[in-house]
């Protein structure tokens, strides 16, 4: 009995302590309810919904001709609220299984089964984020929001877009390195590095709910921060001319087996870039990619093209002439321990410094230089940082290649640095500033920062136009150009370059063949590798473009620049020419043509008279009976006469069809069951049924045409 007791009374007190707990439970779900309500409410809200980024969309990059370069394309991810609000179970149940047929039809990579299956588990499992497909296209886009659901309104269908931009080269490599890139922690490349904060706009701010996985979707509140899209860039390059330049460039170095190389095309007056080549070798298969900016970022010594620049000096110094005579001795000549060397050349002796210049030859230029400036290295060195040669172009694309010049003040300074230094050995120079000390001389001695962008451009309208930047407004005197013009045109008229000669224009400019070094140190024999090259512009009576051409280490078939270098060179300025109609003299020069009485054809009037007064015909109309009109000369004035074909040929009658085309005869009559047969080209000058003349359907009428 006692047991028994023991054991109620503890069953009460557990009953009275449950009880106790229960009601403290309930006064603080109240609590929380009522009293604590509003701020759980809202840590709540900061848990699950926040103002998240909206990325703004790129700015493109266009050819100078407008042609798209770089651009942002949209693409979506699709996904789906299958327990929105406005999905009854009834109209979710109803719509369902079409809306999985309909995107198994368009996406395939599901089957309308495991599409239908995925929808409706997430429904039951009360999902509020099912992703359906990522990265789909605009016009795909179009498609779902025709889709069974989705058609009820923005909201009610449960439908979730995000979208996200892609960057697209829609010439795919051309250009590829000089358009470059401008990615997150990785060094920015190019225009698109350059110019990013152009480019990339101003973010937005969009409030944005989280789910139950993780996944950001947008709640389109009216509260959201637009992003501002970024600004267009409007290039200097020539969408046809780099096509050209990269064609030419790949074949030599296919044929040559080279290493790499680049071309660079620039106008003379502007130095407006219109083609920036670089082609590298990936594979032992002679495939060639644009993987670096080797015109602008790579520094190497330029060899034999840099003796124009030691002309430069020694000219405008006074202590130089072409006319100068210096001996060449067998080819070789001795400067302390080492032996400067001509390549293979039959000339020998006594040759005048334009000869020696027009040969390429090493011991000519650097016994001339040596002669004038052993006794003072550091006045011909500072003439070379004269020409700007010491320092970077300073361009806004990133990556500009550092070049490097010897002073006689340096430790590593010998006895045999000056010769060398004076054909191009013991410096190092980009393309690009190679190219932009001979486009000076093309220019009238100014020198212009090479330039790669035209214009800014917001929302269609120009925001900023980019002008050419002088460098320096004479690199030397207009005495001294002269020369150096002639020495240019020399090479190709009777030296080195002479397999670019042609009949149609002049082209002016230098071979280049330097020894690659390798880890400082001259390989002999086999071991050798090299950089050929050609600098120059063209015409050379009237410079308008001036063109650089490396190829680096050919293997096969020659190595020297005329060989390798030369038919880039000529290749892409036969093209130019060809399509630059202002370049021709013959062209340009004003001649009196005979006038010409205006041919014009028979046909519809208002087009007829819309054209003529367009191009400012004077013409004389007569008779305005119909909507058609044919046209006759009479002492140099145009008569247009208006006449209704159509109400002729519906009274039974044929018509005057004399100067019509074929095309409208043949409708006119064809339309009133007549058979036509046409004979010849042009405008109708014969009908075999004389006008006026009555017809019968099915009959035939011939027409000559001429």
């Amino acid at each position: 009995m006692e047991a028994r007791k023991g054991i109620l009374l503890r069953s009460y007190l557990l009953y009275a302590f449950m009880c106790i707990i229960g009601v403290i439970i309930s006064v603080r779900v109240v609590m929380i309810q009522y009293t604590q309500g509003s701020k759980w409410k809202q840590e709540e809200a900061q848990l699950t919904t926040s103002f998240r980024t909206i990325e703004a969309v790129r700015g493109n990059i266009y050819a100078e001709d407008g042609s798209l370069l770089a651009t942002s394309l949209p693409f979506y991810d699709v996904a789906m609220d299958v327990n929105t609000d406005y999905l009854t179970d009834e109209i979710f149940n109803s719509k369902v299984d079409s809306l999985s047929i309909a995107y198994a039809h368009l996406f395939k990579d599901k089957s309308q089964e495991e599409f239908y299956k995925m929808l409706v588990t997430a429904r039951k499992a009360g999902e509020r984020y099912v992703l359906i497909e990522k990265g789909i296209s605009y016009d795909d886009l179009q498609k779902v929001k025709k889709f069974p659901l989705y058609r009820m309104g923005k909201y009610k269908g449960g439908l979730i877009i995000a979208e996200a931009n892609k960057r697209e080269l829609p010439f795919r490599d051309l250009a590829e390195r000089t358009i470059g890139y401008a990615r997150e922690n990785i060094k920015p490349v190019g225009l698109e590095g350059a110019y990013n904060e152009y480019l990339q706009g101003v973010d937005g701010q969009g409030l944005m709910e989280k789910t139950a996985g993780g996944v950001w979707i947008p709640l389109n509140d009216q509260d959201d921060l637009q992003p501002q899209n970024g600004e267009d860039i409007i290039s200097t390059i020539n969408i046809n001319y780099q096509d050209v330049a990269e064609s030419a460039l790949r074949e030599q170095l296919m044929k040559h087996h080279a290493q790499h190389g680049c071309v660079v095309l620039m106008e003379v007056k502007t130095g407006r870039v219109l083609a920036i080549a670089n082609l590298e070798r990936v594979d032992s298969a002679d495939k060639y990619e644009e993987a670096y900016n080797y015109a602008l970022g790579e520094a190497t010594e330029p060899g034999s093209t840099f003796k124009l620049a030691s002309l430069i000096v020694g000219i405008d110094d006074g202590y130089v002439k072409p006319t100068d005579s210096i001996n060449l001795e067998d080819g070789t000549h001795q400067y302390y321990d080492r032996v400067m060397h001509d390549a293979e050349n039959d000339e020998h002796g006594w040759v005048s410094v334009q000869r020696a210049f027009e040969i390429s030859s090493n011991v000519g230029i650097s016994k001339t230089i040596y002669k004038h400036y052993a006794d003072q290295p550091k006045k011909f060195v500072d003439g070379l940082c004269r020409l700007g040669l010491n320092e970077p172009l300073h361009l806004i694309i990133p990556g500009e290649g550092i070049p490097s010049m010897p002073n006689p003040t340096d430790k590593t300074w010998s006895g045999t640095s000056l010769p060398w230094l004076s054909i191009g050995y013991g410096l190092t120079v980009t393309p690009l500033q190679t190219l932009t000390l001979y486009n000076a001389v093309a220019n009238g001695g100014v020198m212009v920062r090479p330039q790669f962008v035209d214009e800014l451009v917001k929302d269609g309208k120009v925001i900023k136009t980019f002008q050419p930047q002088i460098i320096n407004p004479s690199i030397c005197s207009s005495a001294t150009l002269a020369k150096l013009r002639k020495l240019l045109e020399g090479v190709v008229l009777h030296g080195t370059a002479s397999n670019l000669k042609n009949s149609v224009y002049q082209i002016a400019g230098k071979t280049g063949t330097a020894q690659i070094a390798k880890k400082g140190q001259y390989k002999n024999g086999a071991d050798v590798n090299y950089q050929a090259s050609f600098t120059g512009y063209f015409p050379a009576n009237d410079p308008q473009y001036s063109c650089i051409v490396i190829v680096n280490s050919p293997s096969t078939d020659g190595y020297y620049g005329n060989i390798t270098a030369g038919p880039i060179f000529r290749e892409i300025a036969d093209k130019v020419y060809a399509s630059s109609i202002g370049i021709d003299p013959s062209i340009n020069a004003e001649e009196q043509k005979p006038k010409r009485d205006p041919i014009v054809k028979s046909g519809d009037y208002k087009d007829a008279f819309y054209v003529l007064s367009k191009l400012d015909v004077p013409c004389e109309t007569g008779s305005k009976s119909g909507p058609w009109m044919t046209a006759s000369t009479q002492d140099s004035v145009l008569h247009i006469t208006q006449n209704n074909p159509k109400k002729i040929l519906s009274e039974g009658m044929i018509p005057d069809l004399h100067g019509m085309n074929a095309e409208d005869a043949i409708y006119l009559l064809e339309n009133c069951h007549l058979r036509v047969s046409v004979k010849g080209y042009g405008s109708i000058v014969e009908q075999s049924i004389a006008p006026g003349t009555r017809f019968q359907k099915g009959e035939t009428i011939y027409l000559r045409l001429a």
